[in-house]
């Protein structure tokens, strides 16, 4: 199943009230540290967006200084198809929008880039991966290699191991709590032996990566890793319907 938009924008959307004030807005993005973000009215109904590019040190609101109309690509859509209106409209940021034209996230050239390349999608760290469904906040994507478990958390918490490439959606193999994330990723990344077969046949997989989360408390730690480990079980094999 081809990628899309969805699978590789930022899902936790920075947006901006019209009457803000653009010097405001500035401070917001760059604490933030994203270039741009859509201006949405009580709705989240796209009305323009501003960029750290436009004239932000005006007293006056953003709505004044936004790009209008504001840019926007179906959350459907290809990647292929987004890197065309882009490129198209000579724009460095799109802004994704559902079926009702809410606002559900944004684009960058650096996101669509990542994708053609088929490299995991990266975005601030001011803006945690939170999964309602496990009540927790995840890291990046990062390649299953030493330099990158840099990334994951120095300390107790769960991971996964999955894999995602272009033409694909994420596909998680492997879930764990561990006391030592980091290390625990660390030695998975040299490729050990290992007594449990399962596990051998995930590290045998090219182009591995990681996901993790910090989580301190044991109880919490073991009952996500349990559920999400649970999922894995009960998945269905490729090609069931």
């Amino acid at each position: 199943m081809p990628r899309t938009v969805e699978d590789i924008m930022n899902k936790e959307l920075l947006g901006v009230r019209p009457d803000l004030l653009a010097p405001e807005a500035a401070a917001i993005l760059r604490s933030f540290g994203v270039g741009a973000a859509p201006i949405l009215d009580e709705k989240r109904s796209p009305l323009g967006v501003i960029s750290l590019r436009d004239r932000l040190d005006l007293d006056v609101s953003v709505s004044e200084v936004m790009s209008r109309p504001a840019d926007c690509v179906p959350i459907g859509s290809t990647i292929e198809a987004a890197a065309e209106r882009m490129a198209r409209g000579d724009r460095h940021h799109l802004v994704v929008v559902d079926g009702s034209g809410a606002a559900v996230g944004m684009l960058s050239t650096m996101d669509l880039l990542r994708a053609l390349i088929d490299a995991p999608a990266r975005h601030p760290a001011a803006f945690p991966h939170w999964d309602a469904a496990t009540g927790t906040s995840w890291t990046d994507d990062w390649p299953l290699d030493a330099e990158s478990c840099e990334h994951a958390p120095d300390g107790p918490g769960v991971l996964l191991l999955l894999t995602s490439h272009r033409g694909e959606r994420d596909d998680v193999l492997w879930a764990e709590a561990s006391t030592g994330v980091r290390a625990r990723l660390l030695a998975y990344a040299s490729r050990p032996m290992h007594e449990d077969p399962a596990l051998m046949r995930v590290l045998a997989f090219r182009g591995l990566r990681f996901r993790a989360a910090r989580i301190g408390d044991p109880d919490v730690r073991d009952a996500v890793a349990v559920r999400l480990q649970t999922h894995l079980d009960h998945r269905p094999p490729p090609g069931a319907t």
